[in-house]
């Protein structure tokens, strides 16, 4: 019972710390959201190095999940991008974020916040123009189809508080949870071999390439491995691709981008990781670990309790709300089944609510089914959800409308 109440406290404890700063990273992140959509980013992502180069610049800030980045680099790829940006967007977006950045410095320090989005810049970069050095892609004029969807404040508030805490919320909880169980669970005897950079690297990459870790959520981990004596080279390895890769995001470049992309998606993340690892640790060798991390550290105060409450009310209130909505006077039922998360409800229902006149937009992701109420013809509905990148598989017009 007293290890249970341990852990609970840790994890509290770390929670309270990000609180505020994931508050303030939600806020920008849907200002961002107003301003950066899919159209925006593939006008600029059409081959070339400097392509590679607003690729990263883009990708960066963008608060966007390994899972949630996969159907816009299918939408940027389908619309013309080149396969070296898309492949430098896809690796530099979900290692960081504005969320993740501010997380990054609440629990690690100014040096973790600064390096972390620093290597996955130059990760991106690297790993963009070795790709085109490959292709010898020149620039694409493909012309972007669709046009721009304006974004109103409501839509900004409701990706920061609704939308956001929804897709990571659940995450950010397992990561405090994991984050507490290890500051409590793991022995201090470990630390001799999580000091160790031949068995710490390693055993990162081997944890990290195959299984999703989000941006945030893998923070308060880091976090504890490194009170633990991991070093924190290899926590920021584990901090770079870990959120860059999973089997579905490996599965999409395989599949999308084709085998020889594949495998130097995952030799240029397992070198540009590990890399960024070693460097970390050559310039702060001999510095405090307490100066990047620890656990229990750092003031509690009123701002950090209120804005643990409120953000732990927001998190409840996405995750918990009710997702069915009334299907009435649905005229179109699209079979997607590509889509795996809240990310892929949000692209589909912004690019469709865009559309003149369609009335209403209904989505269920268990059913893999998108509902529309619209006088358009199916192929236009049908060609809208493609390109937000996502492959309709059978199309059902409702005849019998009240």
């Amino acid at each position: 019972m007293d290890v249970l109440l341990k852990i609970f406290e840790e994890s509290v404890n770390l929670f309270v710390r990000m609180a505020p700063y994931l508050l303030i990273g939600f806020t920008v992140s849907g200002i961002l959201h107003m301003f950066v959509d899919t159209e925006f980013v593939t006008r600029n992502l059409r081959g070339g190095k400097m392509s590679v180069l607003k690729a990263v610049i883009l990708g960066v800030p963008l608060p966007v999940c390994s899972c949630g980045v996969i159907p816009i680099a299918a939408s940027l790829k389908r619309q013309g991008a080149g396969k070296a940006s898309t492949l430098a967007f896809l690796y530099s977006t979900p290692v960081t974020g504005i969320d993740a950045i501010l997380a990054t410095y609440a629990l690690l320090g100014t040096a973790f916040a600064i390096f972390r989005p620093l290597a996955a810049f130059a990760g991106g970069i690297f790993l963009g123009l070795l790709a085109l050095s490959l292709t010898r892609e020149k620039n694409i004029q493909k012309p972007v189809t669709g046009s721009s969807s304006k974004k109103s404040l409501k839509d900004a508030l409701h990706y920061s508080f609704v939308y956001l805490p929804g897709e990571i919320g659940r995450w950010i909880l397992v990561g405090v949870l994991l984050g507490g169980i290890a500051g409590v669970v793991i022995p201090s005897e470990i630390g001799r071999y999580l000091s160790n950079p031949y068995f710490a690297y390693p055993a990162v990459l081997l944890v990290s390439i195959p299984v999703y870790v989000c941006a945030t959520g893998s923070i308060p981990v880091a976090a504890a491995l490194i009170a633990k004596g991991l070093t924190p080279g290899a926590a920021l390895s584990f901090l770079i691709a870990g959120p860059a890769t999973n089997t579905v995001t490996i599965t999409f470049v395989l599949k999308d981008l084709g085998k020889k992309f594949a495998v130097l998606y995952l030799a240029g993340i397992t070198f540009t990781s590990v890399a960024s690892g070693l460097l970390f640790d050559r310039m702060f060798h001999g510095i405090n670990v307490s100066l990047y991390s620890s656990v229990t550290a750092g003031s509690q105060g009123s701002l950090n309790i209120a804005s643990a409450l409120i953000l732990a009310a927001i998190i409840a209130l996405s995750i918990f709300k009710p997702h069915k909505e009334k299907e009435e006077d649905m005229k179109l039922i699209l079979k997607v089944p590509g889509m795996s998360c809240e990310g892929c409800v949000l692209s589909i229902k912004s690019r469709l609510q865009h559309l003149d006149e369609v009335r209403k937009v209904s989505v269920d992701l268990k059913a893999h089914e998108v509902r529309v109420d619209t006088d358009l013809p199916a192929e236009v509905i049908e060609k809208a959800i493609n390109d937000a990148g996502y492959e309709v598989k059978e199309v059902t017009e409702v005849k019998d409308v009240q």
